[in-house]
């Protein structure tokens, strides 16, 4: 997995226009580098504009805790991932 980052203006229009251009393919490109999928998809996007309905990734499995969470543990197993911090009651509004 990679670290997704646009750096310039001209990049992001880059990133936009293949994004418009064919959207099955370029989210398919972000779900399989940045996420991990117990099962891929059947198919990408499927939508009916009359309805107005649109699915995404359908057949996919993912475990959204492996992706938050888990898939960081080769790289950052010593660091605080997490920090709790309770106030005082007569501190809230």
């Amino acid at each position: 997995m990679s670290h997704y980052s646009i750096k310039h203006i001209e990049e992001y229009y880059q990133v936009y226009r293949k994004s418009v251009r064919d959207p099955e393919l370029f989210w398919g490109e972000i779900a399989e580098e940045h996420f991990l999928w117990r099962k891929k998809w059947d198919r990408v996007l499927s939508y009916d504009f009359s309805k107005p309905e649109f699915k995404w990734f359908e057949g996919a499995q993912l475990n959204i805790t492996e992706n938050c969470l888990d898939r960081h543990l080769t790289t950052r197993a010593n660091t605080v991932s997490y920090t709790h911090l309770t106030l005082p009651t007569s501190d809230l509004v």
